[in-house]
């Protein structure tokens, strides 16, 4: 936002405190993973020993190093008021160092690093620009001015995003794997993860095409932004977990994920998801798209904001449960 000039875009302030809060909290954040790294080689090498073999031969201490290095010189910066250039220069350097850490870098090397890199710039740009229009906003002026270039920015972002995510899902889970990997915790998440994309990608055409006043609609930003919360919710435990390079040997170590019994039964090896359509899956699907035509109805007809966030959390729900209800494992 710094870097777009002053008459194509309204008034943001965002306390100069929040952000220097932010990037303090960036050294506590980064440390739970790399925290119990470090517990599980002490065990065997010592505790001093750990912590200089984690932060020189593992890639989460090595990220984890240069983080709290970065979240420093990044504070520093902001502090004395620096430019937008230094502030770019070290947002940049943040999605590289994720990127670094990543699932997808530790995998496919180059490629995964590339992918994910991508990926989350994209989201940081799109995401960034949203947050601060939804939650800092001071004054709405030049907010048609804004739209021009806004909307289809977060266009070419969303494609990015998509493309992207498609790319680094294929170095995780083949595609005719996709449905199997449901028995999964991780394929379980997936799943939620596309489906919660469906509602934030209509709260964000109804904010971007739908809405056509010279005022913005701050509520409905605001959802969108509860949308995007959730995604990234989701996106959060799922790096947490192993993805499932070799379903079957993944269901062998960790075994099913919670719920699947109770809409499939008991799982055996090998694993191999068989579309069975019944009423129930249909109805369940049914209720899914029913209820994300409330989402959008709820903005036709002016309806309070929390229930349109409710419809889209509805639609994720019944969707998943139609959709589970529609394969045997």
């Amino acid at each position: 936002m710094r870097c777009v000039t002053p008459e194509k875009k309204p008034l943001v302030e965002v306390p100069k405190k929040l952000v220097l809060s932010a990037l303090a909290l960036i050294p506590l954040l980064l440390a739970p993973p790399v925290i119990q790294l470090v517990l599980l080689l002490s065990e065997s090498f010592g505790l001093m020993q750990a912590v200089v073999d984690v932060a020189t031969e593992f890639r989460a201490g090595q990220s984890y190093v240069f983080g709290v290095l970065m979240a420093v010189a990044w504070l520093v910066v902001v502090w004395r008021d620096g430019s937008w250039g230094f502030r770019a220069f070290w947002l940049v350097l943040s999605v590289l160092n994720v990127a670094y850490a990543s699932h997808a870098a530790s995998i496919a090397d180059w490629q995964g690093f590339a992918g994910h890199a991508l990926h989350f710039l994209a989201l940081v740009l799109w995401a960034g620009v949203l947050i601060h229009i939804a939650w800092f906003l001071r004054d709405g002026r030049n907010w048609r001015a804004f739209l021009k270039w806004f909307t289809p920015f977060s266009v070419a972002m969303m494609v990015i995003l998509i493309g992207s995510g498609i790319w680094l899902m294929l170095f995780f889970v083949a595609p005719e794997d996709y449905t199997s990997s449901w028995i999964l915790p991780y394929g379980q998440l997936l799943l939620l993860k596309h489906l919660s994309i469906v509602p934030l990608l209509l709260a964000a055409f109804i904010n971007a095409a739908l809405s056509r006043s010279d005022v913005p609609n701050r509520s409905w930003l605001k959802v969108e932004s509860w949308l995007l919360l959730l995604v990234l919710l989701i996106t959060a435990f799922m790096s947490k977990l192993a993805p499932p390079h070799n379903i079957n040997e993944t269901f062998r170590m960790e075994g099913s994920a919670p719920f699947v019994e109770w809409f499939a039964g008991p799982q055996y090896l090998p694993v191999h998801a068989v579309w069975t359509p019944n009423i129930d899956a249909f109805l369940m699907m049914a209720i899914g798209l029913i209820l994300l035509g409330f989402q959008w109805l709820s903005y036709r007809k002016q309806l309070p904001e929390w229930l349109s966030f409710i419809f889209g959390l509805g639609f994720v729900a019944a969707t998943y449960t139609g959709l589970m209800f529609s394969f045997l494992f």
